[in-house]
């Protein structure tokens, strides 16, 4: 028998997502089928096509003789491997396939300039606890299921120090009033510090005291902070029909209306797939522009490398409106123009 890992290839999505989905039954066999679909919703076969095109993207297949027998499902973000899903199908496991899967996705960390990798698992999964264990992950936090809903531990391998550029992360979110940027920026900085991350946030608000302009500004690291403040961020939001030109950010997400369809060639830098429609997103898909945060924030969270898998929205949210909002968070996280 031939055993080779490859680049997922549309070829192949189907039976990959196939093999997820079992996958997801058997870690959740416990679980009801609406928690499940909730996993299943994230990797839809159409959805993992498209990704395929993304650099970001690390998704392998596994083959015995040419038929699908694993996946490995992982992402890149500043400078970070996210592995989100891995799996072998039954009857193919204690092989050593599991071992080559993983040291396949980490040469590729390696070779992208990762300078860690991040995973989650479930402390019941004590195989795959080993299996990290052996190639290098290291426990970094374990989450009481009071948080997500489910107990999980946060494991990392260290690949390189740390660069400077990548101690502290920055981000700042900047929108009118009424769009939902405090709500928004303390729902992130909540999921955050619960990953663990030490957390700063600061809101700025206009003087004007109804109407006016918000400005929320992140800082998160895995280390101390020492300095909470910046003049640049790493990631910015524009969600208002008039931009802040004050607002600077490495790699902005701009709400697309606020440039009518042509760019007007503005102090803001945004390459035109960032240029996100939110507002009618949110009143096409959900028949309402109040979730455009939550798109936003879906966004967010997928540019920034957190898997969402892990995130239990009902502590973050009031139970009004909650399915809407995780709904559109998770069309957030997986849009694509």
């Amino acid at each position: 028998m031939t055993f080779t890992i490859e680049s997922l290839e549309e070829s192949d999505v189907e039976a990959t997502v196939s093999l997820f989905r079992l996958i997801i039954d058997e870690l959740h066999a416990k679980s009801l089928e609406v928690e499940r679909l909730h996993f299943k919703d994230i990797y839809p076969v159409e959805e993992v096509k498209k990704r395929l095109n993304d650099k970001d993207c690390v998704y392998l297949v596994a083959k015995e003789d040419s038929k699908v027998v694993g996946f490995m499902f992982a992402w890149i973000s500043d400078g970070v491997g996210n592995i989100h899903w891995m799996g072998l199908a039954p009857g193919h496991r204690k092989k050593g396939y599991g071992d080559r899967l993983l040291e396949k996705t980490l040469n590729i960390f390696i070779e992208k300039g990762c300078h860690e990798a991040k995973l989650f698992t479930y402390p019941s999964e004590k195989v795959a606890y080993h299996l990290f264990q052996k190639h290098e992950f290291r426990e970094a936090a374990f989450i009481d299921r009071r948080f997500f809903g489910v107990s999980i531990i946060l494991m990392v391998r260290k690949i390189t120090p740390i660069p400077e550029e990548h101690r502290a992360k920055k981000i700042v979110l900047a929108g009118e009033a009424g769009q939902g940027i405090k709500f928004m920026a303390h729902a992130l900085a909540d999921i955050l510090a619960k990953l663990g991350k030490e957390v700063s946030l600061n809101l700025v608000y206009d003087a004007t005291v109804r109407g006016g302009n918000i400005r929320a500004e992140i800082v998160y690291s895995d280390e101390l902070i020492e300095i909470p403040f910046f003049e640049e961020a790493d990631i910015g939001l524009q969600l208002s029909k008039s931009p802040d030109p004050t607002v600077r950010a490495k790699h902005v997400l701009i709400e697309s209306s606020a440039c009518n369809a042509e760019c007007k060639k503005c102090e803001i830098r945004c390459p035109v797939s960032d240029r996100v429609p939110f507002e009618k997103l949110a009143t096409e898909q959900f028949n309402s522009p109040i979730f455009v945060n939550m798109i936003a924030l879906g966004r967010l969270l997928s540019m920034i490398g957190i898997n969402i898998e892990t995130v239990n929205f009902d502590s973050e949210f009031p139970p009004q409106f909650l399915d809407e909002n995780i709904k559109a968070i998770r069309y957030g996280y997986t849009y694509q123009d």
